[in-house]
């Protein structure tokens, strides 16, 4: 039996983390008391048998365990005497002292607070808690930001899940958010004092290109650009998201590692055109990795820009573990590099797993992987051999690139999507290949570059206004008319994780028989 490689030594533990996040869900209440030791027994027999197969399952074993108590830590913690839970929950509203470790969510009038409590005052007097809170508020009237030390009464609850089956409370107690509040308007909350920080710069330089969007740019526009641009989704409105959900694009809507990679590639594109114009640099360095370097730190300043959440750190990771292998001379695993950013966020975030985000990013990009994989020992990617061939011929490996990454997105993607949101986009096989190109090529560069300009030179960022004004308002129509379409969008009935698992098998089946029987490159 041969030893273990270096991919099954980190795909499998990962398997085994996420595996065990997930379980920690039907574990309940109890706790995962015998999983660990049952789990460890087969590890221990195979180290009898072969001993490197034997440690990677006890590896897989101990990962599973790790996973499953960490993501049920979460679900089912145990509070401490000062924790904002032990507060009195009901009618009479408890007076908070808190900081506002997020910047505050806002649409229109509406706004949502994630409040860091800090101190209370109650009837048995003034005391030290701690504990995050999340504060709806129907009518914000004033400017708030991140760091904001805020004192507001609150009538604190328990979350409730809400209707379609989804976990509201699970999904709030992966963000350790255990109480919820409600605040009919802002004007009761005192602002002791601000926050500051590196952090602090950021959500600054967030709220200046927020800022400069809503003054030059229609509102639909604006939302538009907005979530691309810096993840804030607040601008959109209801009638804009069901039109995009319509043609399978509400992918477009956040930050994901279509954008970076996307963003990523013209970067690199950019700074290869501008070092390439030195006979110098040319002559003394090598332009690729200069290149890659200068993509690495606009795609570093894009991740921060837009708020830093799963899709936006994997695809982050991954594009920089192949800048770095381009700067060292090295190959670039894809399928090692977003295993390891599995793992990151896995780490990072626990209980990633069932996060639907995390879901659709990484079945999206081995989708798009594999199939760029399989197809690429065929004749179809292929470029044509020789210089006597047209440039249509020479063109056709790129054209059909472009409309296979975003059908293959649509396809490895589809039976989750149909089970969180009961519903299958027809349009989105024609609607991604067409105008995904145009969000990741155009509109993102041309906005984040606006907002960067808006900061250091506001003139510079005005030019550009027209342009991604022009390019968003044609995006937007496409949109409407793609959705209009009739069978745009076909409502089906929510299948449950074996059914989703079946139609893997069936799409898993299916690339088997193309490998199979698709004419193969010499």
């Amino acid at each position: 039996m041969r030893a273990p490689g270096p991919i099954a030594l980190l795909v499998l533990p990962l398997l085994a983390l996420l595996a065990g996040q997930a379980a920690a869900l039907p574990a309940g209440p109890g706790g995962p008391s015998w999983w660990g030791g049952a789990l460890l027994a087969p590890g221990l027999v195979l180290c009898f048998i072969h001993r490197g197969w034997g440690l990677l399952a006890l590896a897989c074993a101990l990962a599973f365990h790790w996973g499953l108590a960490a993501h049920h830590r979460l679900l089912h913690p145990g509070f401490s005497p000062g924790d904002v839970r032990q507060l009195p929950e009901g009618k009479e509203p408890v007076l908070i002292q808190g900081r506002l470790y997020r910047e505050p969510e806002g649409r229109g009038d509406w706004s949502r607070w994630h409040l860091a409590a800090e101190r209370a005052w109650t009837k048995e007097g003034p005391r030290k808690v701690s504990g995050n809170v999340r504060v709806t508020v129907r009518n914000a009237y004033r400017h708030w930001r991140y760091g904001d030390v805020v004192r507001v009464p609150l009538r604190l609850r328990l979350p409730r899940n809400r209707d379609g089956g989804f976990d509201y409370r699970a999904f709030l107690a992966r963000r350790a958010i255990y109480r919820v509040a409600y605040l009919h308007n802002d004007w009761e909350a005192v602002r002791v004092e601000r926050g500051g920080g590196v952090r602090g710069w950021i959500e600054t330089a967030r709220r200046w290109i927020r800022r400069f969007v809503e003054r030059r740019f229609e509102p639909d526009s604006g939302g538009l650009v907005k979530a691309l641009v810096l993840g804030d989704r607040g601008g959109l409105s209801r009638e804009m998201r069901e039109r995009f959900a319509a043609v399978g694009m509400s992918h477009v809507l956040s930050i994901s590692g279509l954008h970076v990679g996307m963003l990523g590639y013209a970067a690199f594109l950019v700074f290869r055109g501008l070092a390439s114009r030195s006979t110098r640099l040319l002559l003394s360095a090598p332009v690729y990795k200069l290149a890659a370097a200068g993509s690495l730190v606009a795609v570093i300043l894009y991740a921060a820009v837009a708020g830093a959440r799963i899709p936006t750190v994997r695809a982050a990771i991954m594009i920089g573990l192949y800048h770095l292998a381009v700067m060292n001379g090295r190959h670039a695993n894809v399928f090692g590099g977003l295993a390891l950013a599995a793992l990151i966020a896995a780490l990072c975030w626990p209980g990633a797993i069932m996060e639907v985000s995390f879901q659709l990013s990484f079945l999206a990009v081995l989708s798009i992987v594999g199939a760029i994989r399989l197809f690429r020992q065929t004749r179809l990617l292929r470029p044509p051999d020789g210089p006597e061939r047209g440039w249509l011929q020479r063109l056709r490996p790129v054209v059909l690139l472009s409309i296979l990454v975003p059908f293959f997105a649509a396809v490895g993607t589809g039976p989750v999507v149909a089970h969180h949101f009961g519903y299958l986009s027809l349009a989105g096989f024609i609607a991604n290949p067409l105008l995904v190109p145009l969000v990741g090529f155009l509109i993102v560069p041309a906005g984040l570059l606006m907002g960067f300009l808006c900061l250091l030179f506001p003139a510079g960022a005005t030019l550009l206004v027209g342009v991604v004004e022009i390019s968003v308002s044609g995006f937007l129509w496409a949109v409407g008319l793609l959705a209009a379409l009739p069978l745009a969008a076909l409502s089906v009935p929510r299948p449950d994780w074996t059914t989703v698992g079946l139609a893997y098998l069936l799409i898993l089946a299916s690339a088997a028989c193309a490998y199979r029987f698709l004419p193969r490159a010499p």
